[in-house]
């Protein structure tokens, strides 16, 4: 099992150990930390996409635990320090975090805070390395090891590229991929679905848009939501939302310089894909049996 397996499993977990201590967590401090621990994941990247800004406060709408609180109460929170990002992103970084250190006081409420983190970062199927470097950040302030929650590994782990010649065959199969039996039959691509990470990768580059977004990045540039924009002829906002889908797809990265967002291709991260496509399109399975004999 996979370490995004092993997480994914474990987000249900939470859900469930967050929903059964229910009664427990309706302090303020649970509340002040839960939102800044929301905003933080929203803004992890150093961009604050507007589709994603809908869809954390949907699920914070929607959580079964938040709705200990009035839902116009922590909307305004959660907003609140969204436009303190905005305004300044290292000042509402550190505001943010601030407020969360002041769920320490109470261990159960601390581990429900980095909980949410986790909860809300992992719903849109890609927990990336900037949430979950967020939620380590939120560890530290909370005195609570990253260990804890399974924080202290990288989440994408490669799968060893094999060439075509290294890929294991069933037994009597020839190199050029037909079996000894007489039956002519060449062994059968693997049944096995692509994992998660490599299925965001392909997702991201369905759309020609962002296809000829990419495209821009080819040469090694690193390039604003603006620049990008200008060159692509689209708007602002649309232009960052494809951006954040080939970020999340693992095909670029983002820096924060002053108050810039800086993108570039992220090459290590493609050819690590590509590596996982190469080996997913190449993977025999079993061959069925033969069909009985008749006569």
């Amino acid at each position: 099992m996979t370490l995004w397996d092993r997480l994914r499993d474990s987000v249900q977990t939470m859900q469930a150990q967050l929903t059964a201590k229910k009664h427990e967590l309706q302090s303020g401090a649970f509340r002040d930390a839960s939102m800044a621990m929301c905003a933080l994941v929203t803004a992890a990247d150093g961009t604050i996409d507007p589709s994603e800004r809908q869809r954390v406060a949907q699920l914070i709408a929607t959580n079964d635990v938040l709705q200990n609180f009035p839902p116009d109460d922590l909307h305004r929170r959660f907003e609140d320090h969204l436009d303190e990002l905005i305004r300044d992103f290292a000042l509402g970084r550190a505001s943010a975090m601030r407020e969360i250190g002041k769920a320490k006081r109470r261990p159960a409420e601390a581990r429900a805070v980095i909980q949410i983190g986790i909860v809300i970062g992992c719903a849109d199927g890609y927990f990336d390395e900037s949430e979950r470097d967020v939620v380590r950040e939120a560890c530290s302030a909370l005195d609570i090891p990253p260990t804890e929650f399974d924080l202290h590994r990288p989440l994408r782990v490669p799968r060893p590229y094999r060439a075509p010649d290294e890929l294991p065959r069933a037994a009597g199969e020839r190199v050029s991929g037909r079996a000894d039996s007489g039956t002519g039959r060449a062994i059968r691509p693997g049944a096995a679905v692509p994992g998660d990470d490599l299925q965001v990768f392909l997702k991201a580059l369905t759309s020609g848009t962002r296809q000829k977004l990419f495209a821009h990045f080819a040469d090694g540039e690193e390039l604003t939501v603006g620049e990008v924009a200008e060159r692509a002829g689209l708007g602002p906002s649309t232009t960052s939302e494809h951006l954040a889908v080939l970020r999340r797809g693992g095909l670029l990265q983002s820096t924060r310089s002053g108050k810039l967002v800086r993108y570039r291709a992220d090459r290590e991260g493609i050819a690590e894909l590509l590596g996982q496509l190469h080996s997913y399109l190449l993977a025999p399975s079993e061959p069925q049996d033969p069909p009985p004999a008749h006569g």
